[in-house]
């Protein structure tokens, strides 16, 4: 097929002329079992440079690695149709092959993601990852982490540290998750703010786990809005969008991945309630302020006069809420952790909620008994969560067969 061969010459082209960044397979149709992705970067080894094939399965991960020739004919093997979805990043630009369902190949050109010192083979003997690298990162330049030489700016440090923790995190969970299996992958991030981290989940959907990603972040403010259109145009993320709104309003259709991080108090709960109706496979919090529960809270003598400081009440609620929100997910099917984010020297809000979707049976009785048992401990009158997903009835463990 000429589309093929034009794709192998231009993927040989590029590593004789040094601008060859990564090559992304996805969309497997072969025999392989568990076989989801391939991805091929260079990796200089004892002084060589090698073609490392990384071979991402449902359950595990497989690198074989290549001296150059050889691995051009393992490429070749692997794009006759067994791959539906392949990419090639260069440093001048970029090449798109797909197959369609008659298996009818279609080459297309595309704006290069990368510059030039992105290419050339890496070390393997790197003691740190990063996720994200801040080297010709478009995103990263125009939202003002990095300047054009690719340098984290001064106060900066925090910022880019959680960025990359944050993909360290959606790696760990995406790798649990049912995501593997499809080739389109859509998030939404509700309360996306200056899109930090809404572009870093479109980067690792697109560029690091090669899915073809439709991200969408919603936002209140429109200048912000407009900024990050402006930004994701330039970085020619072209599955990456931004739309003003409310959490309330956001994910009236299916969703794959649901973010909302610092949501102010009952709009953490509203994410949580449109993540679960959007029937999500992952949903990630970080909840903000917890004044709805500390409200509703009508504490015992016993706890009054042990909490008798506001910062300790204050404190408990915020357990009290996010641990009702954790039982309210996994009542819904989901597998949930409750942890630290990152270091409260880098910020004061610092806990996540992460929730992966699961084929595992709920015992809902146990469940629900132990809402009750946390709401009767301190008298928590009303639960907005609980009001969302059950508006008609209160919750007791005499109704989990009806739910």
């Amino acid at each position: 097929m000429l589309e093929q061969e034009q794709f192998m010459e231009a993927a040989a082209g590029s590593l004789e002329a040094g601008t060859f960044v990564k090559l992304t397979m996805t969309r497997y149709g072969g025999g392989e079992t568990g076989l989801n992705s391939l991805s091929i970067r260079l990796l200089k080894i004892k002084g060589e440079t090698k073609l490392s094939f990384g071979y991402r399965y449902k359950t595990k991960d497989l690198v074989k690695n290549f001296a150059i020739a050889p691995g051009l004919k393992e490429l070749r093997s692997q794009t006759l149709g067994v791959f539906k979805s392949l990419r090639l990043f260069t440093t001048t630009k970029d090449w798109e092959l797909t197959y369609n369902k008659r298996m009818q190949p279609r080459l297309v050109q595309l704006k290069a993601a990368f510059g030039e010192t992105s290419s050339g083979p890496q070390g393997n003997d790197r003691t740190k990852k990063r996720y994200i690298e801040a080297a010709n990162n478009i995103y990263l330049e125009a939202l003002g982490i990095a300047n054009a030489q690719g340098t984290i700016l001064k106060g900066r440090e925090s910022k880019f540290k959680q960025i990359n923790k944050f993909v360290e995190i959606l790696d760990s969970l995406y790798k649990t998750s049912s995501l593997q299996d499809k080739a389109v992958v859509s998030a939404i991030d509700m309360g996306s703010g200056k899109g930090y981290l809404t572009f870093a989940t479109y980067d690792f959907l697109t560029n690091l786990v090669g899915k073809e990603a439709i991200v969408t972040g919603i936002e209140t403010r429109p200048e912000l809005v407009n900024q990050c259109n402006g930004i994701a145009e330039k970085a020619g993320f072209s599955g990456l969008k931004f739309e003003a709104g409310a959490i309330g309003d956001s994910i009236d259709q299916a969703c794959d991945i649901a973010i909302a991080l610092h949501a102010c108090d009952t709009a953490t709960d509203d994410a949580i309630y449109k993540g679960i109706k959007a029937q999500a496979a992952m949903i990630i919090l970080s909840p903000c302020c917890h004044k709805q529960i500390r409200r509703e809270m009508d504490q015992s003598r016993e706890i009054k006069r042990s909490l008798q400081h506001g910062i300790l009440i204050e404190r408990q609620a915020e357990i009290v809420t996010d641990r009702l929100r954790s039982l309210f997910l996994e009542l819904s099917g989901y597998h949930t952790k409750v942890f630290e984010f990152i270091d409260s020297e880098h910020t004061s809000k610092n806990l996540m909620i992460t929730a992966v979707k699961s084929d595992r049976t709920v015992d809902e009785t146990a469940v629900l008994q132990e809402i009750q048992a946390l709401k009767g401990l301190y008298f928590v009158r009303s639960c907005y969560l609980e009001n969302l997903l059950f508006p008609e009835t209160l919750l007791n463990p005499s109704l989990a067969s009806s739910i």
